[in-house]
């Protein structure tokens, strides 16, 4: 049986026993709730929402399971079928189209990274002893988290899936999520424990991770050793082998190859050193003129400089040399099987082999500071090829053609400086910035729109704040004041927006403000009659104007204009003449102007269940993050405001983004996304909600130069 037909009989047996996993965990989640609904709350009105949550989900079972047996075969499929699994199940989701990402589609995504985390503390061991029988399902000899289709993450959104599809009421579904979790989270754990117990019946010999072992005592801190810092590759450099050399340096003494760095004016090349570079740099040149320009097709795989190494180390005596012969070989030998750069992106950083060598060779700091513009310049295109991991992306068609054109230029000069990556990094950077631009300019009418929509919001809190003022004091006509509070700034909004500030239309809506808030507060006598009788009409006509402009519906308009027929009714003296409501008006709620409504008991538990001191679990990367705060960290806050790459956790995974606009009230984000022409709009209130749960930050710091400096360095530690 092959690898693939291997693991593709295991997933199908796995998926097979999800009806009674899914089962299970209905019956558990059904007797915590009724247990709760007994003994946890503390009032009425809780044990009434408890029960209702428990009789929402025994009525719709069947619904839910199907649903998450559907829902989960889907997603682990759709991760089988792809070479990148999580580009895939995003793709589908943003078919949707263009949508604003408000808190209530935050607060989801917030529930399912939690679940995520909940499954995953919960079944730790479990999920960790899997992944050794899946890692050997796919032929990998050390283990590998992305070789089991059945992650955490897949459950946790196929229970989600189930739990809209059982409860519609977003507080009933959130209270149910989180029950039901719990409850799948631990039916996780013996169904994994099983699944590892039937593979090793089967003869499947686990992998094993990576680890490496230390002598007692060699190492106090368990990776300093390959650690990079201001003196990490300075370090690496000292412990290079220098074969063929009586003047070899000793593992680890960077001080004397530095003294004898410095001891030394320039390099020291023979005309078979250099000919040996020029067939390398001819190799590579011509492996990019045979390669198909095209961020998602196939390459050509480059010629490493680990299959000149000996041939450079055979034409020169000089120890240093040789050691950063060795170095840079070992260095771009890691970089080009890096599994976080695309096959195109290794092709681009292949044709720097030579040229960086020659930099290594003439200018010590190269290797002493890992900040240095050639590591810089290395660091940045691999960054930014990581924004785009889709095939067929324009930006990343432009990126890659772009940067075959920098580093040609790069690798054509004789005697290459780090002027010379300076100059490329800033070619880099205003490549990137005109990109950025480009993204802006493709999304103006998708700006406009939000800029639109920005100013309608301010001058909408603006306007109701000035209104709330200006009946404070009015108790008369409660319905008809919520009415001037709430929706009469949006008939002012609207008229500033079509007409203009300063038209007719617009100081009749606000003079209906004033002229309705004198007409509920005049006292009952014949001169204020008189006026009342002359104001009303053209009152009552702007009213009605106003209400068509925001399109009111008809039932809402007739019962504030009742409402304040009964106050104008008192007021001129006449008995107070109640309209019977009609047949499809609900009757109101007694609502007191000055304090509002009291909270229901589901309001009350909505309150609860988004608050994050409620939640069971949070991933550890978000312990550092206090809930009470209310604004992002100033270094995210900093990140985003200057454009700077970040990523998010939405829809299950982590996206790379990029802003692209913000209103100037900071309430409205659009972003650019890791799909071309479809970006991402948000509000201000869900990016800081983001922010604070820490599923915003910026992209890691780990560069390609420090990765590849991690795996050179373990591998001189593993070798005797």
């Amino acid at each position: 049986m092959s690898v693939d037909s291997m693991m593709l009989s295991f997933v199908e047996d796995e998926l097979s026993r999800t009806p009674a996993l899914i089962d299970r965990t209905v019956a558990a989640t059904l007797s915590q709730l009724q247990q709760a609904s007994k003994t946890e709350p503390s009032t009425r009105d809780e044990r009434l929402f408890q029960a209702a949550v428990f009789e929402t989900l025994q009525r719709s079972s069947r619904v839910f399971s199907r649903v998450f047996v559907d829902s989960l075969r889907t997603i682990v499929m759709a991760d089988r079928a792809m070479p990148a699994p999580p580009a895939a199940v995003n793709a589908t989701r943003n078919s949707e189209g263009f949508q604003l990402l408000d808190e209530s589609r935050v607060e989801n995504d917030i529930e399912i990274s939690r679940a995520v985390q909940a499954i995953d503390l919960n079944a730790e061991w479990e999920l960790r002893e899997l992944q050794t029988f899946t890692s050997a399902l796919i032929g990998q000899t050390h283990v590998s988290a992305n070789s089991n289709p059945l992650r955490p993450a897949a459950y946790a959104q196929a229970l989600w899936d189930a739990t809209c599809a059982a409860a519609p009421v977003t507080v009933q579904r959130r209270l149910l999520f989180r029950s039901a979790t719990g409850c799948l989270a631990k039916q996780l754990k013996m169904a994994w424990a099983g699944a590892c117990s039937r593979l090793e019946s089967q003869g499947v010999e686990p992998s094993i991770y990576r680890t490496t072992v230390h002598a007692p005592g060699s190492i106090v801190n368990p990776g300093a050793a390959w650690r990079t810092g201001p003196q990490g590759l300075g370090q690496l450099l000292g412990r290079m082998p220098a074969a063929r050399s009586g003047a070899a340096a000793p593992a680890g003494s960077q001080a004397s190859v530095a003294a004898a760095s410095a001891a030394t004016d320039g390099p020291r090349f023979s005309l078979a050193f250099e000919e040996v570079l020029q067939r390398l740099e001819a190799l590579l040149r011509g492996h990019a003129e045979q390669a198909p320009q095209s961020a998602g097709s196939a390459r050509l795989d480059a010629q490493p400089m680990a299959e000149f190494a000996q041939s450079l180390l055979a034409h020169t005596s000089d120890v240093i040399d040789r050691q950063i012969v060795e170095l840079l070989s070992r260095l771009f030998d890691s970089m080009l099987c890096d599994e976080q750069l695309s096959a195109a992106a290794r092709a681009v950083m292949a044709r720097l082999q030579v040229s960086a060598l020659r930099v290594a060779l003439t200018d010590p700091e190269m290797l002493h500071d890992d900040n240095h513009a050639v590591w810089r310049l290395m660091n940045r295109l691999a960054q930014a090829a990581q924004l785009w991991p889709q095939d067929a992306d324009p930006r990343a068609e432009s990126l890659l053609a772009f940067s075959d054109s920098l580093v040609t230029d790069i690798a054509a000069a004789e005697q290459p400086t780090a002027e010379l990556y300076v100059s490329g990094l800033a070619r880099l950077e205003e490549h990137l910035a005109a990109q950025l631009q480009a993204q802006r300019e493709a999304a103006q009418r998708v700006i406009d729109a939000l800029a639109l929509t920005d100013r309608r919001e301010s001058l909408q809190m603006e306007l109701s704040t000035q209104f709330s003022e200006l009946f404070r004091s009015t108790r008369a006509a409660p319905r008809a004041l919520v009415f001037m509070t709430e929706e009469w700034p949006r008939v002012v909004t609207e008229s500033i927006v079509r007409f203009g500030v300063d038209s007719e239309h617009t100081a009749a809506y606000l003079q209906t403000a004033d002229d309705l808030r004198v007409s509920l507060n005049l006292r009952v006598n014949p001169q204020n009659r008189l006026q009342l009788f002359s104001l009303l009409p053209s009152l009552l006509k702007r009213l009605r104007a106003g209400m068509a402009l925001i399109a009111l519906p008809e039932v809402e308009q007739q019962a504030v204009l009742d409402d304040l027929m009964t106050a104008h009714t008192g007021l001129l003296g006449f008995a107070a003449r109640s309209r019977a409501p009609a047949t499809d008006v609900v009757p109101s709620t007694p609502y007191d102007i000055s304090g509002g409504l009291g909270p229901t008991p589901e309001a009350a538990y909505r309150e609860s269940l988004i608050d994050v001191n409620s939640m069971d679990t949070v991933p550890a990367d978000m312990l550092a993050i206090t809930d009470s705060a209310h604004t992002m960290p100033a270094e995210l806050t900093e990140t985003i405001i200057t454009a700077a790459p970040c990523q998010w956790f939405l829809r299950g995974r982590w996206q790379a983004v990029q802003l692209l606009w913000r209103s100037e009230s900071a309430r409205l984000f659009l972003f650019a996304g890791e799909t071309a022409g479809c970006p991402h709009s948000i509000t201000g209130e869900a990016l800081r909600r983001l922010g604070r749960e820490g599923l915003i930050k910026p992209l890691p710091d780990l560069s390609l130069l420090q990765r590849a400096v991690d795996r050179v360095a373990r591998k001189l530690t593993d070798s005797p």
